[in-house]
C-alpha cells in the first residue's frame, strides 16, 4: 500500500512539473526569472545573484532547482537605457530524474516618463532555450514484476522514441516604477513567458507548455531612520493552475559603520498551500537570503507541514571612481 500511494503521489507531482514552470518563494531576489523587465533594476555596474530551491524532500524524490544569473547596468556606452542579462536554469525532480536545463538571455529597456525620473518604465524581451531529458532506467513498469518479485532485467516492454527534447524559450515582460520619496518607491509588473508554446512531449504528441503570466508589486516604505516597511505580491496563472502569495518584510538598518548593513524578516501566505518565513542580511555588496516553506495544505499528512528550503545570494559589483581633487596653482611674484 505504501508502495502503491508513493507512485500516484510520485504521477501527480511529475505531471504537475510537466505542466508548470519553476518557482521561487523569494521571488523579489530572482529579478530575471520573474520579469526580464528586471535585468538592470540595481544601483551599480554588474549584479551576480543565484537561487537554490530543495521542496518535497520529506515525501519523495526532491525538487531540487538551481537558477543563475549576471546583468549589467549599461554595457552599450552609446544606449545607457538598455541592459542585457544572462541566466542559467537547472532543474530536476522525481524519480525518473526528469530535468529541464535552460540557458535564457534577458533585454531590458527603461525610459524616465517625467523629468525628474520619479516614474520610470521598462520594457524586456527574453530569449533562449531549454533541454529537457528523463532518465528511464531509474523507472519501474508492470512487465518488470514477475508477480512475486521485481526484476530490473526485464523487459519494460515500452518503446520511447527519445529521453531528451531541446526547444525554444520566448517570453516578455513591463513595469513600471514610482519613487514617492527618496526612501520609499512602488513597481508593477507585467510578464508572459512561454509566448511560442513549446511541444514536451517525449513521444512526439501533443503536450504543449502554456503561457504563464506574472503580475507583482514590490514597494518599500520608510516608517523611521531604522525600520523599513517591504510589503509584496505575486499573482501567476499558468492553464489551471494558479499561484496567490502575499507577505511583507521588515528590513532593519544598524546604525553603525559595519559591514553589516541591514537585516531583514518576513512572512508570507501562498494561498491554499503554504506559510513562508523568510530572512536575509545585507553585508558590504552581498544579500544572502533564506526561506522555508511549511506546507499548510491537505498534502500536510504526507508532507508533515515541511515544505521547500531556498536561498538566494546577490552580489552587485560597483566599480571605484576616485575622487580626483583639483588644485588652482597660483603663480609665484617676486
Amino acid at each position: 500500500m505504501k508502495k502503491l500511494l508513493f507512485h500516484i503521489l510520485f504521477l501527480i507531482l511529475s505531471s504537475t512539473l510537466i505542466a508548470q514552470d519553476i518557482h521561487f518563494t523569494q521571488f523579489n531576489r530572482s529579478y530575471q526569472n520573474l520579469n526580464p523587465a528586471l535585468a538592470g533594476s540595481f544601483v551599480g555596474d554588474y549584479r551576480f545573484h543565484g537561487n537554490f530551491r530543495n521542496q518535497w524532500a520529506s515525501i519523495s524524490e526532491p525538487y531540487r532547482t538551481f537558477s543563475a544569473a549576471v546583468d549589467a547596468s549599461h554595457p552599450i556606452v552609446q544606449l545607457p537605457q538598455l541592459v542585457i542579462g544572462l541566466v542559467f536554469i537547472n532543474d530536476e525532480a522525481g524519480v525518473g530524474g526528469l530535468k529541464n536545463t535552460a540557458v535564457n538571455s534577458n533585454f531590458s529597456y527603461s525610459i524616465k516618463v517625467d523629468q525628474d525620473s520619479t516614474w520610470i518604465a521598462k520594457t524586456g524581451l527574453q530569449l533562449g532555450f531549454s533541454v529537457r531529458s528523463v532518465n528511464f532506467n531509474r523507472l519501474t513498469f508492470d512487465n518488470q514484476y514477475t508477480g512475486r518479485v521485481f526484476d530490473p532485467n526485464l523487459s519494460t516492454g515500452e518503446d520511447f522514441e527519445r529521453n531528451s527534447l531541446t526547444h525554444l524559450n520566448l517570453g516578455t515582460g513591463f513595469g513600471l516604477e514610482h519613487r514617492l520619496s527618496s526612501t520609499d518607491k512602488i513597481e508593477i509588473g507585467l510578464s508572459a513567458m512561454n509566448l511560442n508554446n513549446p511541444n514536451l512531449s517525449f513521444d512526439n504528441q501533443a503536450a504543449r507548455l502554456d503561457v504563464r503570466t506574472n503580475f507583482y508589486i514590490i514597494s518599500q516604505f520608510q516608517l523611521n531612520d531604522q525600520l523599513s516597511l517591504l510589503p509584496s505580491l505575486l499573482w501567476t496563472s499558468q492553464d489551471k493552475y494558479r499561484e496567490f502569495l502575499l507577505g511583507s518584510e521588515l528590513r532593519y538598518r544598524f546604525e553603525n559603520q559595519s559591514s553589516f548593513s541591514n537585516l531583514y524578516g518576513g512572512l508570507f501566505m501562498r494561498t491554499g498551500d503554504a506559510l513562508l518565513f523568510t530572512a536575509a542580511i545585507d553585508y558590504d555588496n552581498w544579500n544572502l537570503g533564506l526561506s522555508y516553506d511549511v506546507n499548510i495544505s491537505e498534502l500536510q499528512t504526507a508532507s508533515n507541514r515541511r515544505g521547500g528550503l531556498e536561498i538566494s545570494v546577490t552580489y552587485i559589483f560597483k566599480k571605484y571612481i576616485p575622487n580626483l581633487r583639483r588644485y588652482k596653482v597660483c603663480p609665484t611674484f617676486m
